[in-house]
């Protein structure tokens, strides 16, 4: 494992109020990474955005996350939908 090659996965109970723990764990991956500050916290906020769409369409349902980097680039995939960001802004 190193800021340019790691991967963890989380499954979350589907409630929007942990929301913000998606956010965090996020933080903490792009932290890892060494992401620019603009450039994670955007990373960031797109990924909650997508945790909160997840919660909406399914209420209740576990929400898995998997923070996979590699290649140069961090994926955060989210319900089964993946966002990207390259490490190099």
């Amino acid at each position: 494992m190193s800021p340019e090659s790691f991967n963890f996965t989380v499954t979350l109970p589907g409630d929007h109020r942990l929301v913000g723990v998606v956010r965090d764990l996020c933080a903490h991956a792009v932290g890892y990474a060494k992401l620019p500050e603009d450039a994670g916290a955007s990373f960031c906020n797109r990924v909650a955005d997508a945790a909160l769409q997840a919660v909406a369409n399914r209420p209740d349902a576990p929400c898995a996350l998997v923070f996979d980097c590699t290649e140069g680039e961090l994926r955060v995939t989210v319900a089964g939908q993946t966002l990207t960001q390259p490490l190099v802004a």
